[in-house]
């Protein structure tokens, strides 16, 4: 994180933590708002903030009033124009016993340390959320809320709270641009534990021992610092080192001759995957219907039609039987149903009729003599040919094990390896560039925009409409440019004259065009497509005349990148894809059009044509799916 010029509030700021928190942020050039229920306290800690030469301003506020907070918050964006950074520090003990208290004493510990924290993180994430650098949002947890305290169980309960709040939120905020992470000191020595001692109460676990204010700091400091921390907690013990948190495996214990039921076994993987098998045989058929091209067209409703065969319900050697959940639809379908991937129209003719769909999840429902790693009821991913039908008997080696059935894997099938394939491939990405993404809102532009921001480059992202423009600066995006409203020749031309470095392109015809040109001295352009000129036909281009000279007078390169030519590394690019996005590292937006049934994928041909679409364009194959599984698509 580059810290000059960046802004930040800091609640529960004028003592304590908070006030170590404040002037170590202004150290490092940031402008900082101090916010505390103290007046006297925030104007002590922004008194030394300026006699140091830093710009900070102070702001009395009872973090338990909602609307005194939001006063807060939207004066600091009229002081400060941004806000980049929000430490929720502000934290208190309950005071008297548990039991014998009527609630009232301790309601406060509640309102300060957990609601009015939560109340926070939306705030700043409203406000953060939009601007073109990234947000962050720290909150100042406890060890108390990792590990029993009899002492304050109140306390504890806040601070739990607020360790999972962190965890079960923070994905999602990353996906809009925003980081949230927590810290867990062990007991500090500041006022607030002064007071516990003060009180005659025995310090948790830890004795007289207490952490330095200091070492908290540097904790937290840590973790506004990785551009990369997004959901970490990180607990300081009193012996000065740092430990990650990691969610506990193993602790659930299976119960059995309950008094209350007789038996009780928790959720497994063994026991999903009986689901899921039982779900898969349950109705085997003996025919299955197809999506089937029956003439060569890039009318996708003329050329396809729904066509029955024989099913038989053991695969032949080597294949497994797979009911399939949901398919994927491509701008490539139109090139295929054209004939397009058969060497020649004639070559194409010959094949007539042929089955239609690149991609698909689903179950395994029956394993062919022979095949070995795969089990009735492991999900599956599959990219081959006739993915459009609930049933298909795959070659075993294409079946690609994947840890869930989710119509998010499709997304990270065609589209998330064409770009984790392509930018390592043909786009040769490293960090420190400039990446141009058009159609940057689609099903594989989603994942170039985010693949790119990982690796350490700026990021300009095309699309047509507000709402896209959104999305990519959810996404990470630096630049977005909606093409409706803003000329890109002249973006590129006036806001980045030296050039592009990467350019990832898609469009095709002008847009084409409009890319090569923008090219920087030893700037790469892939082709992945050109979605633009498909339905008219596909004639050859003619387009960026020049280009040979300017290639060669910038020193540029422009590549083709065809998925099916690297499908050695499917499953190593798959694994890493599936891995970033159950961890929350890859976001996958899925288009809000609902699509069910064979009868329905030419509408979401449709929808994908329309330009219309926005994220990965789904079709959910079976009208039924397993208990444990979703049928609505999820929008990032």
């Amino acid at each position: 994180m580059e810290w000059s010029g960046k802004t930040a509030l800091v609640t529960g700021g004028g003592s304590g933590i908070g006030r170590h928190l404040s002037l170590a942020l202004a150290r490092k050039k940031c402008n900082v708002t101090v916010v505390d229920i103290s007046a006297g306290a925030a104007s002590s800690t922004v008194e030394e903030i300026r006699q140091s030469g830093g710009e900070a301003e102070a702001a009395q506020c009872d973090v338990r009033d909602d609307s005194a907070q939001q006063a807060v918050f939207e004066a600091h964006h009229r002081r400060f124009g941004r806000l980049d950074i929000a430490i929720l520090n502000a934290g208190i003990f309950e005071k008297g016993d548990f039991v014998e208290s009527e609630g009232a004493s301790w309601q406060a510990t509640l309102d300060v340390n957990l609601r009015a924290a939560l109340v926070g993180t939306r705030l700043a994430a409203q406000a953060m959320i939009g601007q073109r650098t990234k947000g962050a949002i720290l909150l100042m947890a406890s060890a108390g809320g990792l590990f029993p305290m009899p002492i304050s169980p109140v306390y504890a309960a806040s601070k739990a709270g607020l360790v999972h709040f962190t965890r079960s939120i923070a994905p999602k905020l990353a996906g809009q641009g925003v980081r949230l992470c927590a810290v867990c000191p062990q007991p500090v020595d500041t006022p607030m534990v002064a007071s516990m001692k003060g009180l005659g109460l025995p310090l948790p676990e830890t004795g007289e021992q207490l952490l330095t204010p200091g070492r908290v700091v540097e904790a937290s400091m840590m973790l506004l610092e990785d551009d990369n921390a997004v959901g970490r907690i990180l607990m300081v013990h009193v012996n000065g080192k740092f430990y990650e948190w990691k969610a506990p495996k193993g602790n659930l214990e299976q119960i059995r001759g309950s008094s209350l039921s007789g038996s009780m076994s928790p959720a497994s993987s063994s026991g999903q995957q009986e689901g899921l098998a039982a779900w898969a045989t349950a109705a085997i058929p003996t025919h299955r219907t197809k999506i089937q091209v029956h003439t060569l067209s890039t009318d996708f409703r003329a050329a396809t039609r729904i066509a029955s065969e024989q099913l038989r319900p053991q695969p032949p050697p080597g294949h497994v039987l797979v009911r399939r959940a949901y398919a994927g639809v491509n701008a490539s379908d139109l090139n295929y149903t054209a004939g397009r991937y058969f060497g020649s129209a004639a070559a194409a003719q010959k094949r007539l009729p042929f089955d239609s769909g690149f991609e698909s999840v689903g179950i395994v429902a029956a394993l062919g003599a022979g095949v070995s790693g795969l089990r009735v009821g492991d999900p599956v991913a599959e990219m081959a040919y006739g993915a459009f039908s609930e049933w298909g008997v795959v070659p075993a080696k294409h079946a690609l094990p994947v840890p869930v059935l989710a119509p998010e894997v499709i997304a990270l099938l065609t589209s998330g390896l064409t770009a984790s394939i392509g930018l390592e491939q043909a786009g040769q990405m490293r960090g420190g560039e400039t990446v141009l993404v058009t159609a940057a809102a689609g099903g594989t532009g989603q994942f170039v925009v985010q693949l790119a921001k990982a690796a350490g480059n700026a990021v300009v992202a095309t699309c047509g409409s507000d709402d896209k423009a959104e999305l990519l600066r959810r996404l990470g995006a630096d630049r977005v440019v909606n093409y409706r409203k803003e000329n890109l020749k002249d973006v590129l031309r006036w806001e980045y004259p030296k050039g592009i470095d990467l350019i990832w392109e898609s469009v095709g015809g002008e847009m084409f065009t409009t890319c090569s040109r923008a090219l920087a001295q030893g700037g790469r352009l892939v082709v992945i497509g050109m979605m633009s000129q498909y339905s008219d036909g596909w004639a050859p281009s003619k387009v960026a005349p020049g280009l040979p000279e300017l290639l060669l007078w910038r020193s540029a390169t422009v590549s083709g990148f065809f998925l099916l030519h690297y499908a050695a590394l499917y499953r190593k690019h798959l694994q890493k894809l599936v891995a970033a996005w159950r961890s929350g590292k890859l976001h996958v937006a899925l288009d809000s059009g609902k699509f069910r049934g064979l009868k329905e994928i030419p509408a979401a041909q449709d929808r994908l044509q329309s330009g219309q679409s926005m994220g990965k364009v789904i079709v959910q194959l079976s009208v039924d799916l397993p208990p444990s599984v979703s049928g609505t698509a999820a929008k990032l």
